[in-house]
């Protein structure tokens, strides 16, 4: 492993393979730095392989993080901006990365492609593994910058930290807060679908609209400059929150994973949403310390 600076602590680190996805991820990664007040590191992984890597090859990998660094500087000249190129496993060097990190930026595709890594599979083991919250943004496509930070809330403690950095991200943006819950009930009997099974829905639906509401308040005490809106769907989260991202400029999701390549699996919602989101999205662990 080859480092050509130390990595800040509480950085911005966003993963680089000289790639035209990579570059907006940069860019979104740069941003993020300016917003959150933090130094921008910038982190490519070179892969591993069969072939020794001689100090010529190890050259021109070397370019790839010297180009990103000398794009973020120019972009922002105020920027605290380190650079480090590793002879690692992108997914494996991000995941070590993110245990300093106050924040891991990486395009939604995954990196290493010219490596043999399967598209998105480095992506997905980061958001899964990671010890602070990734932004995985979209592999093409634009996104809206004017529309709200939507978040995907289930009123239980699991997502109270992306609720937290969801609306820090809205205040920090000067944008609205689009809160979106789901629930799934079905009937005990379709054939005896009708009114009365409606009026259950309609209880579950309020139970369920007071619970995010208990959820909501104290954070918009917090946040009074956050406009906040809420929407309940009867319906399968991943594709309701996929939908809203159409309009969002962020959505915000959590994970219950607990970082490190031991943690658990990320959940279906959030691997789903990598995919099919239309807009940048942030994974926020489970246990993750709300943003003060």
């Amino acid at each position: 492993m080859t480092r050509l600076d130390t990595q800040p602590r509480h950085a911005v680190v966003v993963g680089v393979d000289g790639s035209a996805a990579a570059h907006r991820a940069l860019d979104v990664a740069v941003d993020e730095a300016r917003r959150l007040h933090r130094p921008l590191h910038v982190l490519h992984a070179t892969g591993v392989g069969i072939v020794p890597w001689t100090t010529e090859r190890l050259g021109v990998q070397d370019l790839v993080s010297e180009a990103a660094a000398q794009r973020a500087r120019e972009a922002a000249p105020d920027l605290e901006v380190t650079r480090e190129t590793v002879v690692a496993d992108p997914a494996a060097a991000l995941v070590a990365a993110s245990r300093t990190a106050d924040l891991v930026v990486v395009d939604a595709g995954g990196l290493g492609r010219a490596s043999g890594i399967l598209l998105g599979s480095t992506s997905r083991a980061v958001a899964a593994h990671a010890g602070c919250p990734v932004l995985l943004t979209p592999h093409a496509g634009d996104w809206s910058t004017h529309g709200p930070v939507v978040v995907g809330v289930d009123a239980s403690e699991h997502s109270v930290p992306a609720v937290a950095w969801a609306f820090a991200e809205a205040s920090a943006r000067g944008t609205a807060l689009l809160a979106v819950h789901t629930w799934w009930w079905e009937e005990p009997d379709p054939f005896l679908s009708g009114r009365d099974w409606e009026g259950a829905w309609r209880d579950v639906a309020e139970t369920q609209r007071l619970e995010v509401a208990e959820m909501l308040a104290g954070w918009q005490e917090k946040y009074p400059d956050v406009q906040v809106s809420t929407t309940l769907v009867r319906g399968h989260a991943a594709t309701v929150l996929a939908e809203e991202s159409r309009d969002g400029q962020l959505l915000v999701v959590g994970s219950r994973g607990r970082g490190g390549f031991t943690g658990l699996l990320l959940g279906s919602v959030s691997a789903s949403l990598i995919t099919h989101t239309r807009c940048p999205l942030t994974v926020v662990p489970s246990t993750h310390r709300p943003v003060d």
